[in-house]
């Protein structure tokens, strides 16, 4: 059996390692789709999605030609988002009050939470509101806000989806 030069073994190691390159990345390429395409798929079929959609259309017309809703359709969304809340506020008192303790994630991430939250928030705020142009009142008002507490509705997704609402329950 002949043996290669050694410049030729170089240049096939090159085009193997190319090859397993571009393997790789078509690989980790099909992944990121698929990840994408189940999102998609998941945000698709949630009703949330399709009232977002619908809210933002009626938004724009409520706006471009100050239609309004009659009042009788008023005074039911604002029950409907009323009691939405209030089970809200209900479903997150229970998973508190499941939990063995107040702080249901741990110390070190309750800790690691709270400095991202009262730190790491009102800093990128500011660093977003400066690059922005934000200036005097405004500006306070959006670093107080973004240090201020989370809502119940990002517990609720975040129950709902299964990604770590004892985090958010502890924040």
């Amino acid at each position: 059996m002949q043996e290669a030069p050694a410049g030729e073994l170089g240049v096939q190691d090159r085009k193997e390692g190319s090859r397993e390159e571009a393997q790789s990345r078509a690989v980790h390429k099909s992944k990121a789709m698929l990840i994408f395409l189940t999102v998609g798929k998941k945000l698709m079929a949630n009703p949330n999605t399709h009232a977002t959609i619908l809210g933002l259309i009626w938004a724009s017309i409520h706006f471009r030609w100050n239609i309004e809703f009659p009042a009788v359709i008023e005074k039911s969304i604002g029950i409907v988002s009323s009691g939405g809340l209030g089970m809200a506020m209900f479903s997150l008192g229970l998973f508190m009050a499941s939990r063995p303790s107040i702080i249901a994630c741990g110390i070190r991430l309750a800790v690691v939470a709270m400095a991202m939250k009262f730190m790491a928030g009102p800093a990128l705020m500011a660093a977003a509101s400066a690059a922005f142009g934000l200036k005097g009142e405004s500006l306070r008002v959006a670093i107080v806000q973004a240090a201020l507490p989370q809502g119940i509705v990002p517990f609720v997704f975040a129950k709902e989806y299964n990604v770590h609402p004892d985090v958010l329950s502890t924040g």
